[in-house]
Formats: C-alpha cells, sequence, structure tokens
C-alpha cells in the first residue's frame, strides 16, 4: 500500500520501509514533513524531529490534526496512508507542468505464434460465397438484413441457442414447396432406380444401331 507512493514521491527506501517497525513509521512521517508537506516552520518541527522522545506520539496527533486529516481517529497505518496521499497531491500541484503529460510505459511483450487449426478461423468473410450462405440461413431463421454478414450470423446464433428448431415462416411458396421436397425424399430411391433402367436401356439400343451389320428397315441383324 506505501510502497508506490514512497516511491513516487522519492523516497530513499520505499521497497525496504516496514509500517509496523515504529522507528521507521516515525522517520517516514519525519521526511514527509522536511522533504514534501512542510506544513510547520522548521521551527515547528521539534517534536516530529524527536524520533526517539516518549513525547513523539503526542506531537504526531497534534500535527495530525493541524493538517486536518480525516484518519486522525483511524489506525497508525490508516493515518500515514493519508499522509502520503497528501503529500503526493501536493508533489504533482507543485509540478503539474512535469506530471501532467507522463504516460505509463507498458513492457513490451513478444506476441505469440498461435497456429489455429479451427478452419473457420481461415474463413474469408468478405467472399460472395460466404455471404450468399449466410443470406440463405437468415432466410430460413427470419434474420433481417444487414450490410455486415458477419452480425446476421451473430444473429442467428443467438436464435439457434434459444430455440434450435426454426418454425419457418408460412409463406404460399413454402406451403407448396414443402409438401413437394418430402415427396422427393419419400421416393428418391424409386426414382433412381427407374433413372438406372432407364441409362440400362438407352445402351442396349446404342449397342444395337452402332452395329454396322445391322439392317434396322428388314428388323434383322446381319444378311
Amino acid at each position: 500500500m506505501f510502497k508506490l507512493k514512497l516511491t513516487a514521491l522519492g523516497h530513499p527506501n520505499p521497497e525496504s520501509f516496514n509500517c509496523e517497525d515504529e522507528k521507521e513509521y516515525r522517520s517516514v512521517v519525519l521526511w514527509l514533513e522536511d522533504q514534501k508537506i512542510r506544513h510547520y516552520k522548521i521551527e515547528e518541527r521539534e517534536g516530529l524531529r524527536n524520533i526517539d522522545g516518549d513525547n513523539w506520539k503526542e506531537a504526531y496527533d497534534i500535527y495530525q490534526r493541524d493538517l486536518v486529516s480525516p484518519a486522525t481517529e483511524g489506525q497508525p497505518n490508516e493515518q500515514l496512508n493519508w499522509l502520503l496521499s497528501y503529500a503526493v497531491r501536493l508533489e504533482y500541484a507543485d509540478n503539474v507542468d512535469k506530471y501532467k503529460n507522463a504516460k505509463i510505459e507498458q513492457p513490451k511483450q513478444a506476441a505469440p505464434n498461435v497456429v489455429s487449426t479451427n478452419p473457420l478461423d481461415n474463413l474469408d468473410f468478405s467472399s460472395p460465397a460466404f455471404k450468399a450462405g449466410v443470406e440463405r440461413v437468415s432466410a430460413l431463421t427470419g434474420v433481417g438484413p444487414h450490410p455486415d454478414p458477419k452480425y446476421r450470423l451473430a444473429a442467428i446464433a443467438k436464435i439457434l441457442k434459444t430455440s434450435p428448431h426454426i418454425d419457418v415462416a408460412k409463406t404460399e411458396a413454402n406451403i407448396i414447396q414443402q409438401p413437394a421436397d418430402v415427396l422427393k425424399l419419400l421416393f428418391v430411391q424409386d426414382l433412381r432406380d427407374l433413372q438406372t433402367k432407364i441409362n440400362e436401356a438407352l445402351v442396349a439400343v446404342q449397342a444395337v444401331t452402332a452395329d454396322p451389320r445391322t439392317d434396322t428397315k428388314l428388323g434383322r441383324v446381319g444378311r
């Protein structure tokens, strides 16, 4: 709690300061008054300067009241924390031009080279195929138009999370189309068998008509 403020104020030993050590505590209070706060005249600081004296605590309590500290009745660490904050404010007020443009330098970290195996990471969101696919799915889920297909895709994802089985709006077109699609699915095997037989018949006819010995006028093969 104290390290950063002591460092900002330029204290010689912010790392090793121990708030629980009474002598160090008193030394820091005196240092703040001598170097940063300077509320008293030099000759008025005698009570704080006598850090080994029995009357130091009394002088410190008076000092807190003279500064109108809100932590006067608080714990020693609360009182010192307020003193440090007050000293930081004074330091900033004395050097506004120096600190107003100060920037925090963030440590540079090398960006990890992540190789993704997810095919979705390689999608071209601006490609016509992607836009056309989003358009078709949007029509099924009832998502309205938007210039950016990624926003429409995000909306579709939200809809599917709450209602994974979409009820397609019944329009005149799909009322007719849906039964036709069902019939196609039911009889697709029959259609394939029929197509196979037709293909076989065509092959047989082609074999006959391609034979040079065939005389179709006579209705028989050969002479």
